[in-house]
């Protein structure tokens, strides 16, 4: 049985990255905003990159591009809240991902104990700080323990495929098919 001429097979070659980014679009993932306070500025990025990684210690991580420019925000010891998109938020992840001077302009949001911002309406949010950061190729890991959760029963915005996609959207499709 043959491949579709869409889809990109490696079987015992090389994995370049194309390759890489195309298997790795099977896999659906939460999308989140992280954030932090730089001095007096709010800082925010979206990544999709995210897992929980001990419950005893709580502890989650937050892959990082080594070229995002904000990364240098974030250091070992620092604060930050790790908000986990709702569905219906994909505008604030797109905003997050983009260039724009101040990405926190007529986003509403309180700041947990430490300053960092949380974003009203996120399906969850979980603040902490950054208690390491490794190396990973053309990434960091932020490795951050959590101090202080927050979970409301809202669905989360999910990212497949290289789209954002509404939960029920997505499920309803399925069923559909």
């Amino acid at each position: 049985m043959n491949a579709p001429e869409d889809q990109m097979w490696t079987i015992g070659g090389p994995v370049d990255a194309v390759a890489m980014r195309h298997t790795m679009a099977a896999f659906p993932s939460g999308v989140t905003i992280l954030t932090t306070r730089l001095g007096e500025r709010s800082v925010g990025m979206t990544i999709s990159s995210f897992a929980s990684v001990s419950i005893c210690p709580p502890l989650l991580l937050q892959c990082v591009a080594r070229g995002a420019g904000s990364l240098p925000a974030f250091r070992i010891g620092g604060s930050v809240a790790v908000n986990i998109l709702a569905r219906d938020q994909a505008h604030l992840a797109h905003r997050f991902a983009s260039k724009v001077e101040n990405r926190f302009e007529g986003v509403e949001f309180d700041t947990d104990d430490n300053g960092c911002p949380v974003l009203a309406g996120a399906a969850a949010s979980v603040s902490g700080f950054i208690d390491r950061i490794y190396d990973a190729g053309d990434h960091v890991i932020l490795l951050i323990r959590a101090c202080v959760v927050r979970r409301d029963e809202t669905l989360p915005l999910l990212y497949y495929a290289g789209r954002m996609h509404d939960w029920m959207d997505t499920v309803g499709s399925m069923v559909a098919s």
